[in-house]
Formats: C-alpha cells, structure tokens, sequence
C-alpha cells in the first residue's frame, strides 16, 4: 500500500468490479449472472469505504493580489 487508505487497492477494486459487470453481461446462466452482480456491488461498496477514509484534496487557490502587492522602497 503505497497511499494513505490503500488508493491502488481502491483502484483494482473498482477495476474488478467493472470486469465482473461484464462477466455478468456475457453469462447465460441466471445464477452465474446474480453472483457476478452481487460479487461487484460488495466489491464496490468497499472501495466507497476505502474513499470514504481518504484526506481531503488540497486545493490550491491563486494567491490573492490584494495580499501580495508590490512594493517600492526607495533606499
């Protein structure tokens, strides 16, 4: 895990369950069908969990040009 909350498992959950939606799709038999779905909703409400625990973006805002004038001191 090299981000805080494990963002690469994040990742491969959300990939996971994508590829068994498909699976799904594909499947002719109904059981096979249900279990895929069911597989990537669990699959999926955890990596809500897991982006439920991330920080906060940082959200850098331009500076403000009334903070940050010139100024012109004459020595």
């Amino acid at each position: 895990m090299e981000d805080f909350a494990g963002t690469p498992d994040l990742r491969s959950l959300i990939s996971l369950a994508s590829k068994l939606r498909d699976l799904a799709n594909d499947s002719h038999c109904r059981g096979d069908q249900a279990l895929y779905l069911l597989t990537a909703q669990a699959l999926e409400q955890r990596a809500e969990w897991l982006a439920a625990t991330l920080p906060p973006e940082k959200i850098e805002l331009p500076p403000d040009p009334r903070l940050h004038k010139a100024v012109d001191v004459t020595i």
